[in-house]
């Protein structure tokens, strides 16, 4: 990855921050700016403007008798009262004209309100205007439609405020998930099981940083990938060229038993060839089905048909029990009832169980017992095998589904080559089951239960 030229988030966030006072200040400088430029056209008034106008006019209002010849300023209301404090002429209504009564009885002036009042003394009446203090508009119609300069003073402040924070904050989002969006880019070509990427830069020092650890796993996790599947297709060539070299082993048993076939034989000797004959034959599809697996990363091709369970499990009783009978060992098979058909590769999942059951044959003890139940249970069909040999070790029961694992010597034999879990296990997971490993409380065994969906 090449270096370029990046900034901290530290650096990153204070030029954020910088240009949002910067935004900040334009924000209240252009209303106010804007409100300057209106008082010096005469377009807005000073502040003080009204209470200057009015208490110059104070004496004339006192000095002329017809109240209608003085001009009051924009803005500007009276109440005129007799010397009995009654009203004989208003432009003041509601809570203005409670003020200027109040104002005039008790001299009180409410110095929180931006309406102020001053009393003139006439000679047969008292005259109370009420100015404002502040800004207005000196045209009418802007006086009449508009609030006070001020208060859109106040109100384009707040509008100015509110659009550059979201415009910068927006900005500042944006441009992080800009920086951030190779990361993004890199977990989802991750997950979707690619590796062969070119991880992306950030000019955010903190963001390259992770982007360049994380290309660094990417890339030993691509070298750990390719290893393991290197070593798996060493594997399947060794298993391959394994069960190419059974072939010939397995032709001269086979011609050797057809010489024997040939000869005179008692019923028992019959009866034991005939066993000979049979398995030779097993063992025959179960190295070309070996062979079949092993040619193909996809695994074997499922030859699924449907059959009827217990018809079937006799079938493998029959055959593992004449397993047994050659070691002394006695078969047990216990089927639920009631468990129905189930859709499979009879030949595969007929290989998995008889793995099963000679794991347990070679390792129960002279006299031993081998324990098949058969049961549906939440639409899973549930094959139990146990024996009654030394179990399992804690570390075969976490490796011995592995592929050549070999560790636990007390239940791997010489001619298993760790091969026989492993291959169980793969063709209970073509069906979409699983291979559970434990040992048994009551045998004090091992167990093994396979489950296969219905």
């Amino acid at each position: 990855m090449g270096m370029k030229k990046t900034t901290s988030l530290k650096a990153s966030f204070w030029k954020f921050l910088c240009m949002l006072l910067i935004g900040l200040i334009g924000a209240v400088a252009i209303p106010f700016s804007l409100i300057l430029a209106g008082t010096s056209t005469g377009l807005i008034t000073y502040a003080n403007y009204s209470e200057r106008i009015t208490k110059n006019l104070a004496p004339v209002i006192a000095a002329t008798p017809d109240l209608a010849d003085v001009q009051l300023p924009m803005g500007c209301k009276y109440l005129v009262l007799d010397k009995n404090y009654q009203v004989t002429e208003t432009t003041l209504e509601g809570d203005d004209l409670d003020r200027a009564m109040e104002y005039v009885i008790s001299g009180k002036i409410n110095t929180n309100l931006n309406k102020q009042y001053l009393l003139v003394t006439r000679e047969n009446e008292y005259v109370v205007l009420q100015y404002y203090i502040g800004s207005q508009f000196t045209n009418e119609w802007l006086y009449e439609h508009f609030p006070s300069p001020e208060i859109l003073l106040y109100i384009f402040i707040a509008i100015n405020c509110i659009a550059v924070c979201v415009i910068l904050i927006a900005k500042f989002a944006k441009n992080m998930r800009t920086q951030l969006s190779p990361l993004f880019e890199a977990t989802r070509q991750v997950a979707e099981q690619n590796l062969g990427f070119e991880v992306g830069h950030s000019k955010i020092k903190e963001f390259e940083d992770v982007l360049c650890s994380f290309a660094n796993m990417k890339d030993n996790l691509k070298i750990s990938l390719e290893k393991q599947w290197n070593a798996e297709q060493l594997q399947r060539e060794q298993i391959a060229a394994l069960a190419h070299d059974l072939k010939t082993p397995l032709t001269v048993i086979q011609g050797n038993i057809d010489l024997i076939n040939e000869t005179e034989l008692d019923d028992e000797q019959r009866l034991y060839a005939g066993y000979i004959t049979e398995s030779s034959e097993r063992i025959g599809i179960y190295i070309k089905a070996l062979i079949d697996i092993s040619q193909t990363v996809a695994g074997y091709q499922l030859h699924l048909e449907r059959f009827d369970i217990a018809d079937y499990m006799g079938q493998i009783e029959a055959q593992a029990s004449s397993l047994c009978l050659t070691k002394g060992i006695c078969l047990q098979l216990e089927t639920g009832g009631n468990l129905g058909t189930l859709k499979a590769d009879k030949l595969l999942l007929e290989r998995a169980i008889m793995n099963v059951i000679s794991n347990a044959l070679d390792y129960s003890p002279p006299q031993g017992t081998i324990y098949v139940t058969v049961q549906k249970t939440d639409c899973f069909l549930h094959i139990s095998i146990t024996d009654e040999g030394g179990g399992f070790t804690p570390e075969a029961l976490h490796h011995a589904q592995e592929q050549f694992f070999m560790g636990d010597k007390s239940r791997t034999s010489n001619m298993h080559f760790g091969m026989g879990l492993y291959i169980t296990s793969s063709i209970i997971k073509q069906h979409g089951g699983q291979l559970v490993l434990s040992n048994s409380k009551k045998t004090g065994g091992a167990q093994v239960i396979i489950k296969i969906p219905y």
